[in-house]
């Protein structure tokens, strides 16, 4: 039972350790982003600029800009409504 714990923590430390070089060897041989051709030659075109956000005080209750309708469709529960609970302490 021994020297199979001994092979297999041998085994697993030699594969992990020649994955690890050949994920290291791949990623130095691998083309870089410059060098690919397709990034340097193709023409980028410019962002476009968004609108600027409103105010915060837009958002206050009084105001024309703030809706009774809760932001992201969060509505609060107005029941209560217990939790599952386990007879366990």
């Amino acid at each position: 039972m021994k020297l199979l714990k001994l092979g297999i923590r041998f085994w697993i430390t030699i594969t992990s350790l020649l994955s690890f070089l050949v994920g290291w060897i791949m990623l130095a041989h691998a083309p870089k982003p410059d060098q690919s051709g397709w990034l340097a030659s193709s023409s980028v075109a410019p962002l476009s600029t968004l609108e600027p956000l409103r105010p915060l005080s837009a958002f206050e209750p009084g105001t024309d800009g703030f809706q009774d309708q809760p932001m992201f469709g969060f509505q609060p529960r107005n029941q209560f409504r217990p939790f599952f609970r386990t007879g366990g302490s």
